[in-house]
């Protein structure tokens, strides 16, 4: 059975390594490798601080713990998923020894595994005694770890059609992006605390080692003192462990399949619609409100773009710096819109009752009102509480300025996206347990990121002016110039969404029902075609727009964003900011120059992805990229026999 497994993923894998895909798997072997290696190189560091080094690999371990929990939400489903089997006559425990077999058949299990040979440097250090123990520990940690992502991918299934599982989903997503790109203040908020010359505190320094990810730790320690019973009792319970993970596994395997789950409401003795809420419109807006509260996917997504906009701004406290504060509350609606964006995609194919009753005007409008309704007074909540406890008096103007421009442009924004944008995914009843999935939108997220930031152009610039010229009246102006920026960009991009959508309804209809548009020889600017059909990329080129997202976003954001505002605060928190390494003059050319690099990037991605760039160069035919192209006109048919 284990073999049969193992060939069956292998084959999987080597045929779904294609394109894009391909080059994920292995920019993550890569990153992988490298956390690795700074796992191992820690077990190497020789610190003055008896035990330090224990504690930090105790915590190395808790992140690496952390990331196989976290690695169903994050996509990494397994290649061979359990209801595959669901009708074949097998006992459960058997297969799940096989499914277990195969799962040590990854990129993933073997990068873990080169990061675990850090336990066994640990021991070798350490003593001959505690390297000896070292060895089973680490293959006992390994086993641990990956029989915890079966169970808590299991347990997630279960609970993620929930609105409590989704809000929890919501968080962890979010945890991880913050993570991703701002998980370098973390190295800054260590060497602020002085971690590596004083110690982790008692409480830390246990907490690290009682959590089974530190009993490998334990163990070694424990042999290196000659307390063979803690040893063994770590070894035991870390093998105990494992069997009860396994033995959880196997019975999950034999859960009965299950109904999804139905979120239950009633509108019965509501009081009559008036005001906003009357009308068609207001008819759109209720649907989309009790829709908000009550599907898991959208509960998902209003508490990804609430966590990220709070874990961004309160994650430069662990070293008390409070800069980031006051752009909480403007951050929160453009993360908003980039996970709301592709709306009617998510509805799937009730998109007919709309086209079908004539009613898109007012759906495009019920829409955005709802968007307003649900983000409005949690990003005015923000805005001036973490203003306020910022205690930065300067902020106010800006805030003021760029929370209603902001606001305004992601409503406009998130309804035009969803319409001349729109990625398919599978149907709403198709719905996989794991959020994501479902429709690949992470081109179009990342576009849309840079392009909600410029509604604030306006207000920004005239508080930028103010502050410049020491005029009060002139950066309060930039609030007036928000508010209008906003209202007047939600209600023209609405308009221009409405008129897509009523010009290319059933177009696009056709795109979410069959994930493909109507014609391939169209684009969305001809009559009657709702989307741009998707181009055929070649390898290298699905390998260059994904090393262009995220190299572009490398060099545009921490390398020279980030730079440039230290540069321009005068702070000094290097960490691996390539600019505030060099001297003086060459720190500001260098972060100056990321910029149109990352830009760049970003730039050459989004016309691979849209297809513009696939010319034929000067003197060379299409033929020699692998593309041939007819003339018009030409017309196909079979060669007649001889």
């Amino acid at each position: 059975m284990a073999g049969v497994l193992i060939r069956m993923k292998l084959r999987i894998i080597r045929n779904s390594m294609t394109g894009g895909k391909a080059a994920w798997m292995v920019i993550g072997g890569v990153f992988g490798i490298v956390f690795a290696a700074a796992t191992i190189a820690l077990a190497f560091a020789r610190l003055d601080t008896p035990g330090l080094t224990a504690d930090l690999l105790a915590t190395t371990y808790l992140l690496w713990m952390l990331g196989w929990m976290v690695g169903p939400l994050w996509g990494g489903s397994p290649v061979l998923r359990v209801d595959q089997f669901a009708l074949l006559p097998l006992e459960r425990r058997r297969l799940a020894l096989g499914l277990l077999a195969a799962a040590f058949v990854g990129i993933t299990t073997v990068v873990t595994a080169l990061a675990f040979l850090s336990l066994v440097v640990h021991g070798i250090r350490t003593g001959a005694a505690p390297a000896l123990v070292s060895v089973p520990a680490a293959a006992a940690q390994l086993v641990f770890v990956v029989l915890l992502s079966r169970v808590t991918h299991a347990l997630f299934g279960a609970v993620a059609g929930s609105r409590f599982g989704a809000a929890i989903t919501g968080v962890l997503f979010a945890g991880m992006l913050v993570l991703t790109q701002s998980g370098w203040m973390l190295i800054v908020a260590v060497a602020y605390s002085r971690v590596l010359e004083n110690g982790f505190s008692t409480f830390v320094s246990t907490a690290v080692r009682v959590l089974p990810s530190g009993w490998g730790v334990v163990a070694v320690d424990a042999a290196g003192r000659g307390d063979w019973w803690q040893s063994l009792g770590a070894l035991a319970g870390l093998l105990a462990l494992c069997a009860l993970l396994l033995l959880t596994w196997s019975r999950a395997l034999n859960r009965p399949r299950q109904g999804r789950s139905v979120v239950r409401g009633s509108a019965r003795g509501a009081p009559p619609a008036r005001g906003l809420y009357s009308g068609t419109t207001g008819a759109v807006l209720r649907k989309e409100l009790r829709t908000w509260l009550r599907d898991p996917q959208r509960v998902t997504m209003a508490v990804t773009a609430v966590a990220w906009a709070l874990g961004t701004a309160l994650l430069p406290l662990t070293f008390a710096a409070k800069g980031l504060l006051p752009w909480a509350g403007p951050a929160l609606p453009v993360m908003a819109a980039v996970c709301a964006y592709n709306l009617y995609s998510q509805d799937g194919t009730s998109l007919w009752l709309t086209l079908t009753t004539g009613s898109q005007r007012a759906d495009v409008r019920g829409r955005q009102w709802a968007f307003v309704l649900i983000f409005g007074p949690i990003t005015t909540a923000v805005s001036i509480a973490f203003t306020a406890y910022s205690g930065y008096s300067w902020a106010w103007p800006w805030v003021a300025a760029l929370a209603p421009a902001l606001l305004g442009g992601s409503v406009g924004l998130m309804a035009y996206a969803s319409v001349t944008a729109l990625v398919p995914g599978p149907d709403a009843h198709k719905r996989p347990d794991n959020p994501l999935e479902r429709a690949d939108t992470t081109g179009q997220s990342n576009a849309l990121f840079w392009v909600a930031l410029v509604p604030a152009l306006p207000a920004a610039a005239a508080v930028t002016t103010g502050t410049l010229l020491d005029s009060p009246a002139l950066r309060w102006l930039g609030a007036p110039i928000g508010v209008a920026t906003g209202v007047l960009l939600a209600r023209w991009l609405g308009r221009i969404a409405a008129d897509r959508l009523t010009a290319n309804g059933p177009e696009l209809l056709f795109l979410v029902r069959t994930g493909r548009p109507d014609s391939p020889t169209k684009t969305a600017d001809e009559p009657g075609v709702g989307a741009r059909a998707k181009p055929v990329l070649t390898k290298r080129q699905e390998a260059t727009v994904v090393l262009s997202w995220i190299f572009g976003s490398l060099a545009l954001v921490p390398q020279g964003l980030l730079p440039l505002l230290f540069l321009l605060s005068g702070q000094q928190a290097k960490s691996w900011f390539l600019a505030l390494y060099l001297p003086h003059p060459w720190s500001w050319v260098c972060a100056a120059v990321m910029i149109p690099i990352g830009l760049a990037l970003y730039t050459r991605a989004i016309r691979l992805s849209s297809g513009r760039s696939r010319r034929p160069r000067n003197g060379q035919s299409p033929e020699a990229d692998g593309e041939v192209a007819d003339p018009p006109g030409t017309d196909h048919k079979e060669p007649e026999p001889v």
